[in-house]
């Protein structure tokens, strides 16, 4: 039958007559047309009493809110419209049964108080909602003309079948996300213990993609010497062999050469060069100063700066001055963690104009003429 209410009565409205009397004009001349073939076969057969039921019902006309149907009225619209009520019920008497844990984390004072009487009282609170919620479903079914008690039960039936089906697919989504979300919160955490809190493994700008400018410029970064190093816990009978690795970024591991049998210090007299963004302030350079082993290498000390201390530090030893030279004047002097101490200087990297490259190409010219 609801199939029915739904092809032709959910689509004429209260008053619209025209269009009814069409569709009885219709039923008149379908029942016509098969009288009139049952006589010309000879047939004394009536019309079937389950057809003359449907096409009769097919044309119901829905007249809204009605008085005198039902007490103390009834709700004679279209069906669908009739689920949508029923649906938004049982979302309400939803919110009712968890309206505790709501107030709850809620801070007025109107919240706090309902929180404290249904916690002190909760067997009365929920016996009294359980009558309320019967209430409130038998007086909504009662203005319904379309559905009964029995009707709502095997939908319920069915609806808490379907929730229990799919129960493992979302405990084990509800895991996924919360894992992730997990991960994401201590990132910074996992990666220390991992020991890769210094790489960078997505190499991805939302300012390059989008196109934005960004404030990029390479720098260099001298490193003059080492001091008060600690001897590697791998190595009993030899001295340290040192060398420096640099990550900033999205810029590509950077190191110096290994200086063998270097102790507790050497000279370093290298240079490291590398791109800033000064769009992120936050980030970090990590130099690991380390010892070289036959398998691989162990870390010695470390020395975390920021860009924001880059910047600071190149403000100091590289744009006050004319002139450079690896002496205590041109270097800072930095702690390492856990011991130790380096010596670093920084300066902006002046890129070659097409002067500069003017003999080199010449040069080419000439070597390709010959």
């Amino acid at each position: 039958p609801r199939s029915h209410n739904c092809s032709i009565g959910s689509s004429i409205r209260a008053g619209a007559r025209p269009f009814a009397q069409a569709a009885l004009a219709h039923v008149s001349s379908r029942r016509g047309c098969i009288l009139s073939s049952q006589a010309a076969m000879g047939g004394k057969e009536e019309l079937p009493a389950a057809w003359l039921a449907n096409e009769t019902q097919a044309v119901h006309i829905r007249r809204g809110l009605v008085y005198d149907s039902g007490w103390p009225f009834r709700l004679d619209i279209p069906v669908e419209y009739q689920d949508w009520i029923i649906v938004a019920v049982c979302a309400f008497i939803v919110f009712l049964w968890c309206s505790p844990c709501v107030c709850s984390k809620l801070q007025n004072g109107c919240s706090r108080g309902c929180t404290r009487w249904v916690y002190t009282k909760l067997h009365v609170f929920y016996w009294a909602l359980l009558y309320l919620t019967l209430v409130i479903i038998m007086f909504t079914i009662g203005v319904l003309p379309d559905w009964t008690f029995s009707e709502f039960t095997v939908y319920l039936e069915a609806f808490t079948v379907w929730i229990l089906e799919n129960m493992e697919k979302a405990i084990t989504c509800f895991c996924i996300v919360f894992g992730v979300m997990l991960a994401l919160k201590f990132r910074e955490r996992i990666s220390f213990i991992a020991g890769m809190e210094h790489i960078t493994v997505f190499r991805f700008s939302m300012w390059k993609f989008l196109g934005l400018h960004t404030k990029q410029r390479p720098v260099e970064l001298f490193i003059w010497k080492v001091e008060g190093l600690q001897s590697a816990g791998t190595k009993l009978l030899k001295a340290n062999d040192v060398f420096i690795e640099g990550h900033l970024g999205h810029n590509e591991p950077m190191r110096t050469r290994v200086h063998n049998n270097a102790g507790t210090g050497c000279v370093i007299r290298e240079s490291l060069q590398f791109n800033i963004d000064e769009t992120y302030p936050s980030t970090q350079l990590t130099l690991l100063v380390k010892d070289q082993g036959v398998m691989g290498s162990n870390e010695l000390a470390r020395l975390l700066l920021t860009t924001r201390e880059l910047c600071g530090i190149e403000d100091q030893t590289g744009k006050r001055r004319a002139s450079f030279e690896y002496s205590e004047d041109s270097f800072v002097l930095l702690a390492l963690a856990p011991r130790g101490s380096i010596w670093v200087a920084l300066a902006p990297v002046e890129d070659f104009d097409d002067s500069e490259r003017a003999p080199l190409m010449s040069d080419d010219a000439l070597m390709l003429a010959c």
